[in-house]
């Protein structure tokens, strides 16, 4: 997918991460390493305008795995077409598969619109994210 990673970066930037190409496709390389990761993209016209992260790790607190859905993003000229419903319904048909016991994710405070778009799809509100940014390596 390093063809895909113009897409990709303007998507980012657009999720409020920005990057440059060269960091982007560096992460692209890490993520496809790692068998835990998913990454699925939605195209029209082959041009990339979509994204999902599904993330699988375990968990102390259920008997089996739990999904992240992680960098969910549609490009604001597609948005309002379903192709943000569609990767939803994608990362969650992968972790079923995957035998997930939960599937969640978080959302910065401010993003009303993505915190109504969720509750539509059925997920519920639980609680709140608390981070701490390190420097990068």
């Amino acid at each position: 997918m390093p063809e895909d990673a113009d897409a990709v970066t303007s998507l980012l930037g657009q999720l409020g991460h920005p990057a440059d190409r060269l960091r982007v496709e560096r992460r692209l390389e890490r993520l496809f390493r790692d068998p835990d990761e998913s990454l699925f993209v939605s195209q029209v016209d082959g041009r990339v305008v979509g994204l999902a992260r599904l993330q699988v790790s375990p968990a102390l607190e259920y008997d089996a795995d739990v999904g992240k859905l992680a960098a969910l993003v549609v490009d604001e000229g597609y948005r309002g077409r379903g192709i943000g419903r569609a990767l939803v319904e994608t990362v969650e048909k992968e972790a079923r598969a995957r035998g997930c016991a939960l599937l969640f994710l978080t959302s910065a405070e401010q993003r009303a619109d993505a915190h109504a778009f969720y509750a539509r799809l059925g997920f519920d509100e639980t609680g709140r994210r608390f981070a701490k940014t390190f420097a990068p390596r």
